[in-house]
């Protein structure tokens, strides 16, 4: 598989990247996605300490224990549960009664001692990428980027990067890094989820800062499988616009005009003819897609190889340009969409299938 630098830094990635974020619960599956991942050509796995509160770093670690030096890890910092400064982010419930509260800290001592724990769950003595998972708005990114800088220097990180940031904040983080490059910034990006496209994306490639587009395939909304008669998921995407009856007919209609007649005639599935389109869009370094089974880890790594052409991709991009979902039809049910995502997302990393 093809690898791109990650942005000025000596990083490299796989152009599919296995995203950690969603294991299933049983713990076999998990690694054997990965290594089927691995095996496939990726060579670059996305994870977090919020994931599962440190088990996605440890089952991680257990997976790639006998080929460390082969593969890139991209983690994160800035979301805490196990102590009381910063903002509430969100609360959550375990399977076992334990109620954590995961608030916004990112403070020097809280990045350097993040950073110790995350070398330890992960068993190594680098980390490939370490971004900021979300902004905290009560340190100053001057603190922060000085920090990663220190820990650049200190040889504990290969290449710093930012997540859920927007176009203005990736551009002071980049000023206050000083000599150290920002490599990259992890943005949303799918054909459903394009915002990224006026402002982030073309100041991204303008400064050779990496973007790494999460949720490719809009929760699994593009996969198809609704199309198939199948009902939505039983999980927290249920009540996202995404999967809105209204809305799954209109994707529905969107991919029939487009996305299918190319993946039968290519012979992909629609997948992978979404993960194509988005690693053929300007400034787009890679694409993080999660998967529950060695079968969905080749699937998503094969997309990469599979090349469209400037008039193929023309044609999805202008099928999808009209595409209006409707909007949530209970008041305030877009707040409580959010909070429920990121809730069930992250909590004990409940694995659901390829929803990337």
């Amino acid at each position: 598989m093809e690898s791109l630098p990650l942005g000025r830094s000596p990083v490299t990635v796989s152009r599919i990247v296995h995203g950690c974020m969603s294991f299933a619960d049983d713990d076999g599956r998990a690694v054997r996605a990965i290594h089927a991942a691995f095996d496939a050509g990726v060579t670059t796995f996305d994870t977090a300490p919020l994931y599962g509160f440190g088990r996605s770093e440890e089952l991680l670690a257990k997976a790639i224990a006998d080929r460390r030096g082969r593969l890139q890890i991209l983690t994160k910092v800035g979301l805490r549960w196990d102590g009381a400064h910063g903002r509430v982010l969100f609360e959550s419930v375990g399977r076992d009664g334990t109620r954590r509260v995961v608030r916004r800290d990112s403070r020097a001592a809280s990045i350097r001692q993040e950073v110790d724990m995350s070398l330890r769950r992960l068993g190594v003595d680098v980390l490939d990428l370490v971004q900021v998972h979300h902004r905290d708005l009560e340190t100053p990114l001057a603190e922060t980027m000085a920090e990663f800088e220190t820990l650049t220097r200190a040889g504990k990180i290969r290449a710093v990067g930012v997540s859920n940031f927007s176009r203005a904040e990736i551009e002071e983080s980049s000023a206050q890094l000083g000599p150290v490059p920002l490599a990259a910034a992890q943005l949303e990006y799918s054909l459903l989820a394009r915002r990224i496209e006026a402002d982030a994306l073309p100041w991204a490639r303008d400064h050779t800062v990496a973007v790494l587009a999460y949720s490719p395939l809009a929760h699994g909304a593009l996969a198809g499988r609704q199309m198939e008669g199948k009902p939505s998921p039983p999980d927290w995407r249920r009540d996202t616009p995404c999967f809105d009856p209204r809305n799954v007919e209109t994707i529905n209609r969107a991919l029939a005009q487009s996305v299918v007649p190319l993946a039968r005639s290519r012979g992909l599935d629609l997948a992978q003819v979404c993960l194509a389109w988005v690693l053929s869009q300007p400034g787009i370094t890679a694409a993080i897609v999660g998967a529950s089974s060695p079968a969905q880890a080749i699937a998503n790594a094969a997309a990469a190889d599979a090349r469209l052409s400037p008039t193929e991709l023309e044609l999805i991009s202008a099928s999808w340009r009209r595409v209006e979902l409707a909007a949530p039809t209970r008041a305030g049910r877009g707040v409580v969409t959010r909070v429920r995502s990121l809730l069930s997302r992250l909590r004990d990393a409940a694995g659901s299938g390829r929803n990337g």
